[in-house]
């Protein structure tokens, strides 16, 4: 069958027969290797035979015979054995990790890792070997590691006192040291150790390159259609025995290490292997230690699989006080490390790991990493939580994507571009391990949480709250859990300004539904240590007086519910788009002092940097400021923005669009003509006490005309009152009147929330719709919303309406009372009414719900200005 390799049916015949029936009976289908077009050699006897008759391999021979292996490799089966002759020995005799200068040095477990390393218990051809089944199906060329006979049994070791890692689950055997195999084998039915090989089918398969090749071998350079094992050249394939197939390679093949195995062993590599450790940990391997045993009646002691806490195909979480600790995205010491959805054979992990130097130098330098020096002193003092950021983005789940090629398209797990470079790479430190690749890098890549808004939060001791609240996972629409605010806040891409109210500041919060209860309350937010969550305490409340009325907490909650809601709505209130020091940029005009948050909320800012000061809506009317304890540039490090450590949380406004018309005597004329327009149109039920019904989750102005603007109005027939339009009698006449005061009413609510001290010329929407064709000053058309044109010079607004094409043109100006303008103002929408709750105090409604069931669903902010004329359209 002339060409057969080259067809992949026949390739699959083939290698169902060698399943089948071992060797015989191949005779139908020529072993020709596409890339190499020679015919499997020999074909004497068995493995055995062929390696005693050959007179070079004499130091195999005496392998196989020490550890009484000949009959096996005599009898017919199924084996693929990979081999050095003696000149290879004599190399390796002179330098060798092991110490040994011959073979008499060698010990039995030694002996049993040459051997076994070197044994597939199967029959492989040099194409075939690249393919693998999985899943009932094959796939070709596609092969990176197969498992070997070396069984972890034969890799226990003892781990001496100076050598046993730091921590507690380590500390008992600090003292005396612990028998350990370096995998995790306990709950593994697979306990034997893989090999990795390059052949020309992958390189092909995945567009690896002969650069990519030389980075992953130490440097090794290749021809085309080279075979290795790690750095192993294949000098000799496929010579056919009767058991089998032998290979000869131009090395002794030792067996490697794993990737956490060998970082710990690397001299330059301590720092990162040290960060590692900390999610290591040893679990009493009852099986393995029998076993062994059984092998050596001698042994007394216990043998320990080292593992590590980890996600991924090999989940291994470690619970403390039933709390789940911290994981690693995947297990860098399970040495059948495979992907999720993946093969062993399919691919292996890589991890970039920084020299010692290139760590020291990142704390030594600028940005974060000064600041971390500045709090820890040093990585090993570092907690967790600021650690594993940092150990994710350098590990990898896949080395086929992670080659040099591969590097300008690399991003880590938050999809978050990798900055890798081919000339960070120590080729001769890197190696190729069981499981994966380490590189040894020069560089350190810090993840996007050292750089960005979130990084001072996530690094500080008093800003748990906070970090608590950005780091609450949600589902997406696929079902899988992420936490929005963290991706948020990690953003590369936009600019922002972050204000963190820390820790021991979170005593007075006023929450918006009790605020509007008959029994008001403030909460009290915690975190508790021993359940690494927040907890709110509830406290009396007198809002006349803005004080806590009794330092006893009437109540406790742990609502995950509700505090995620709350602590949610809080951090709406805390972010900006944009540099709130660049004045510039405020709502869009220069000079303004106020600020939109991303709950639409209006703040009000003094100052830059650390002596900035912020005011929210409750802020201002209780006449509170919030100043600055500390202040990050994040951008200085490549990073989003700045971040604002407060010595209280913003407060955002808490009094509505009603309560402040309606209680406000110098505006009592307008609202005056809102009240009498008929239920609903203006105000409904809800919220704090009354909402503006046409507002949606954005942020307004209210232009509120003097009491003597509205009196002139009425005076000059320019309106009517509503004395006037219900007298009268005809319906039509009527309604068209009360649609007219409607409109002009809501021709007041604009679009957007400007402020006195903006510098700006713009149209702005207003809350009238336009209903016919006539032409108008803005040029509105039929079915959008009249404009208002909006004129500031950073002292006061000047207003034009759009009135009717030729007719006098109504304008009107803010007026120069602080009083009277920029006040901010919030409407709330609730899951229900807070009269419908019981009070905080669980007095109130006997049928309501409990106060910590209670919900902010949205809300809306606006800012009102008092204006010296009434705005008419008409």
């Amino acid at each position: 069958m002339k060409n057969c390799i080259g067809n992949a049916m026949c390739r699959r015949l083939k290698f169902a027969i060698i399943l089948a029936i071992g060797i015989f009976g191949l005779a139908s289908c020529a072993d020709e290797n596409p890339y190499d077009e020679k015919e499997p050699e020999w074909l004497g006897g068995s493995i055995y035979e062929y390696l005693k008759s050959d007179g070079h391999f004499t130091n195999f021979v005496h392998l196989i015979d020490d550890l009484n292996y000949a009959e096996v490799l005599k009898l017919t089966g199924s084996k693929t054995l990979f081999v050095a002759n003696d000149s290879a020995f004599n190399e390796f005799y002179k330098n060798n990790e092991w110490g040994v200068t011959g073979y008499d040095q060698l010990t039995e477990s030694q002996k049993k890792q040459l051997l076994n390393y070197s044994l597939i218990n199967n029959t492989f051809t040099s194409d075939m070997f690249s393919n693998y089944n999985s899943g009932d199906l094959l796939y070709e060329g596609t092969a990176m590691r197969r498992q070997t006979a070396l069984e972890n049994i034969d890799m226990v070791h003892f781990v001496k006192p100076e050598d046993v890692p730091d921590g507690e689950r380590w500390a008992y055997y600090k003292d005396k040291g612990i028998y350990v195999i370096n995998d995790f084998t306990v709950f593994s039915s697979n306990k034997t150790i893989p090999m990795a090989f390059i052949s020309q089918y992958l390189m092909d398969s995945y567009g690896i390159t002969d650069e990519d090749f030389s980075y992953l071998t130490n440097g090794a350079t290749r021809s085309k259609n080279d075979w290795y094992l790690f750095d192993n050249k294949v000098v000799k394939r496929d010579v056919r025995c009767k058991n089998g197939y032998i290979h000869v390679l131009n090395k002794v093949l030792v067996p490697r290490m794993n990737m956490a195995e060998y970082i710990n062993k690397c001299p330059d590599t301590k720092i990162f292997s040290r960060l590692l450790e900390r999610f290591s940990v040893p679990v009493y391997d009852a099986t393995s230690t029998m076993a062994y045993k059984l092998l050596h009646p001698e042994f007394t002691d216990s043998i320990f699989s080292k593992s590590y806490f980890s996600s991924g195909a090999q989940s291994f979480t470690y619970m403390i006080n039933g709390v789940a600790q911290p994981n690693l995205p995947y297990n860098p010491g399970w040495n059948s490390y495979r992907s999720i959805t993946g093969a062993l054979q399919a691919d292996m992990a890589c991890i970039f790991v920084p020299t010692d130097k290139a760590m020291n130098d990142y704390l030594n330098g600028d940005g974060v990493g000064a600041i971390l020096k500045d709090r820890f002193g040093s990585w090993e003092n570092m907690p967790t939580n600021i650690i594993l950021p940092f150990l994710k983005r350098h590990m990898r789940p896949s080395l086929i994507e992670s080659v040099p090629s591969k590097f300008s398209k690399m991003v880590d797990g938050e999809n978050y571009p990798m900055p890798v470079q081919k000339g960070h790479i120590d080729i001769g430190k890197s190696y190729m391990g069981v499981n994966g690749q380490v590189f040894v890098s020069n560089s350190v890549y810090p993840p996007v949480d050292y750089i960005s808004v979130y990084s001072p939060v996530l690094m500080s001791a008093n800003s748990k709250i906070m970090n608590w609240a950005i780091n609450i996972s949600q589902s997406s629409v696929d079902g899988t859990m992420f936490a929005f605010y963290k991706l948020y806040l990690n953003s590369l891409v936009s600019k922002y300004s972050l204000f963190v109210p820390t820790d021991e500041f979170f005593d007075k919060y006023i929450d918006p539904i009790a605020y509007g209860q008959n029994v008001q309350g403030v909460l009290k937010y915690v975190f508790d240590t021993k359940s690494s969550s927040v907890k709110a305490y509830v406290y009396r409340y007198d809002k006349i007086n803005d004080v806590i009325t009794d330092d006893t907490p009437i109540d406790s909650i742990t609502s995950p519910d509700f505090l995620k809601n709350r602590l949610w709505d809080l951090l709406d209130s805390h972010i900006v788009i944009g540099d709130v020091d660049d004045r510039s940029i405020a709502t869009g005009s220069k000079g303004s002092k106020y600020f939109i948050t991303k709950a639409n909320d209006i703040i009000r800012v003094e100052g830059s940097g650390s002596s900035l000061t912020v005011q929210g809506g409750g802020d201002i009317a209780n006449g509170n400021t919030i100043s600055t304890t500390r202040f990050f540039n994040q951008s200085l490090s490549g990073g989003n923005g700045k971040t604002y450590f407060l010595n209280h949380p913003i407060q955002p406004a808490l009094r509505s669009v009603y309560k402040v018309l309606s209680e406000t005597p110098e505006f009592s004329k307008f609202y005056e003509l809102l009240s009498g327009v008929p239920q609903g149109s203006i105000f409904v039920d809800q919220g704090v006490d009354k909402r503006v019904k046409f507002f949606s989750t954005f942020r307004y102005t209210i232009y509120v005309p003097t009491n003597d603007a509205v009196q002139l109005a009425i005076d000059t027939h320019r309106i009517k009152t509503w004395d006037e339009i219900n007298a009268i009698t005809n319906t039509t006449e009527k309604n068209a009147e009360i649609d007219k005061m409607v409109r002009m009413l809501k021709y007041h609510f604009q679009d957007n929330a400007v402020f006195a001290d903006q510098v700006l010329d713009q149209r702005f929407q207003s809350s009238t719709i336009k209903t016919d064709n006539v032409s108008t000053y803005w040029n509105t058309a039929k079915t959008k919303y009249f404009k208002i044109g909006v004129k500031g010079d950073g002292s006061t607004l000047h207003l034009t309406a759009d009135t009717w094409d030729g007719a006098a043109h109504c304008t009107a100006n803010v007026v120069d009372d602080n009083n009277f303008r920029n006040i901010i103002v919030k409407d709330y929408i609730f899951s229900n009414l807070p009269s419908k709750y019981k009070n905080v105090d669980k007095t109130g409604s006997t049928s309501g719900a409990n106060f910590n069931t209670s919900t902010i669903t949205s809300s809306a902010s606006a800012v009102i200005h008092q204006i010296d004329n009434v705005l008419t359209i008409e």
